[in-house]
């Protein structure tokens, strides 16, 4: 019979191992955090090269910030923290561009690429609207309403989990994505009611 290892090291004993000089305890802590820190920083930015870039600089910031790190809040909070705020700088110096798509509610469902194998020129003319339509609507969100939307839609996070990688109340993430979809929705409301009287 398997026994299972009980002697798996902690976060914290990772980081004071990595403090004393242990060169693998961070590799370590790099191991198991990566894959979290990729899908948030992908989330947000929407862009795998982009993702990878911020997960790197993640884990750089935070090795070289390790010795300021209290154990106010759990590890993988403060490094997911990094991530957003490094996703945040990279929407400001760049814009990304996806397709939305509403329910019948009008409501966010999510984002997604047409794609089409066959030469249709009304759907080319349709997916090029879409695209004027979201830049528009993204030029219309702040980086904060960008951020929360992403992290609730993308990362299908809970409000209360965004409002603590924010530092923010709940009520105040709440406001700011009510006003993230509101503004989409208003951007979008012709080309979806055109599209769904296409498909009528």
């Amino acid at each position: 019979m398997t026994q299972i290892n009980a002697t798996v090291p902690t976060d914290a004993e990772l980081i004071a191992r990595t403090l004393g000089g242990d060169g693998g305890a961070f590799g370590l802590l790099v191991d198991r955090f990566q894959r979290k820190i990729y899908r948030v920083a992908f989330a947000i930015v929407r862009n795998d090269v982009e993702a990878d870039t911020i997960t790197q600089d993640t884990f750089i910031q935070a090795y070289t910030h390790l010795a300021k790190f209290q154990g106010r809040s759990e590890f993988e909070t403060w490094l997911t923290r990094i991530a957003i705020n490094r996703s945040r700088d990279s929407l400001r110096r760049r814009r990304f561009v996806s397709l939305f798509t509403a329910n019948a509610d009008g409501e966010p469902e999510g984002w997604v690429e047409p794609v089409d194998e066959r030469p249709d020129p009304e759907r080319e003319i349709m997916a090029r609207q879409l695209r004027t339509a979201i830049e528009r609507a993204e030029r219309k969100l702040s980086t904060q309403q960008k951020v929360i939307f992403r992290l609730r839609h993308y990362e299908d996070r809970s409000l209360e989990e965004i409002a603590e990688l924010l530092g923010l109340r709940s009520g105040t993430v709440r406001a700011h994505l009510f006003r993230a979809i509101h503004k989409i929705r208003q951007e979008l409301a012709e080309w979806v009611t055109a599209r769904e009287e296409k498909l009528q």
